[in-house]
């Protein structure tokens, strides 16, 4: 497929996600909660209304047009100011923990790759199975109780105020994808490895560190890379779950805020539902697996010419 062919389709397929985004959002979520008997039984009712919903939509494009501006929070902040803060935290853990993924992902699937023997299976494809089959927030709750039991000198990395504070949430973040990509990368090198050119290599006496690196990494890394925008959903996925454990306040945190999610149903009770910024920041997520797609063609396209071509 052409290279500007497949990058468009990223962009129409964005758009397309933005706008179900904001159609979803927008949806009327008013509701009447009242008691009666004796009891005081709780009765959710909910009615929906067209015009309603359309008052809404028209609405949020009418004061984007006319004010240039997302509004304010429910904190009486910018939305956009607010976007820009959180997501200056998170960011240091997304490129970090994708920096992670790659470069643990593609050396563990090479050995993976290397080591088709029963010590290589058990300590290779299999513990990368056994880690995959974890839930991730319980491999998460378990990395926390060991550095707050057993290492409780490394206890003030929770939060985000220091330089440091987004090393530890972006290693356990880098955690998931970089397991995903262990098994692209051993099947990918699995896949070169009867091919002729490296017969030629072993023929010639080349050493195998020049081979695997070389030869066979240059020829798989296209593979690679088609899963790399599969990586960042995985990165954003669980970004939330280690936001919240540690205490860091970035994007996905206040994402979740925006939801303002009660564990309650109360009489009287009004959802103050942030829909201006649960659009704003989830289309900036959304914004961060297209960069990353559109990154990834374009190596692709530098590292094998024959791709994205015609």
């Amino acid at each position: 497929m052409n290279l500007a062919k497949e990058i468009g389709i990223h962009i129409l397929l964005f758009l397309f996600i933005v706008t179900c985004l904001i159609l979803v959002v927008l949806f009327p979520r008013d509701v009447e909660v009242t008691a009666e008997g004796t009891a005081q039984t709780v009765i959710y009712d909910y009615q929906f209304s067209w015009s309603t919903y359309e008052e809404n939509v028209t609405s949020f494009f009418s004061s984007l047009y006319h004010d240039k501006n997302f509004g304010l929070t429910k904190f009486e902040r910018p939305v956009e100011e607010e976007a820009a803060l959180y997501f200056s935290r998170s960011i240091k853990i997304i490129v970090t923990a994708l920096f992670l993924s790659l470069f643990f992902g593609i050396l563990k699937g090479i050995y993976d790759a290397a080591r088709p023997n029963r010590l290589g299976m058990i300590f290779g494809k299999g513990l990368t199975w056994v880690l995959q089959s974890i839930p991730d927030f319980f491999l998460f709750l378990c990395a926390q109780w060991v550095l707050i039991i057993y290492f409780r000198d490394f206890a003030d990395i929770f939060g985000h105020d220091d330089w440091y504070s987004f090393l530890y949430p972006a290693l356990l973040v880098s955690i998931y994808p970089a397991l995903y990509l262990s098994r692209i990368t051993a099947a990918a090198f699995q896949e070169q490895e009867d091919k002729q050119y490296i017969r030629v290599a072993h023929s010639k006496g080349l050493p195998q560190y020049v081979i695997t690196f070389k030869h066979i990494l240059k020829n798989s890394v296209v593979p690679i890379l088609n899963h790399t925008g599969s990586m960042m959903i995985y990165i954003l996925s669980n970004l939330l779950i280690v936001e919240y454990l540690l205490d860091y306040k970035g994007a996905a945190f206040r994402l979740f805020q925006a939801f303002d999610v009660t564990p309650v149903l109360s009489v009287g009770l009004h959802t103050a539902i942030e829909t201006n910024v649960i659009i704003v920041f989830g289309t900036c997520f959304m914004l961060i697996v297209l960069v990353v797609q559109i990154m990834s063609n374009l190596i692709k396209k530098w590292v094998d010419p024959r791709e994205g071509g015609v």
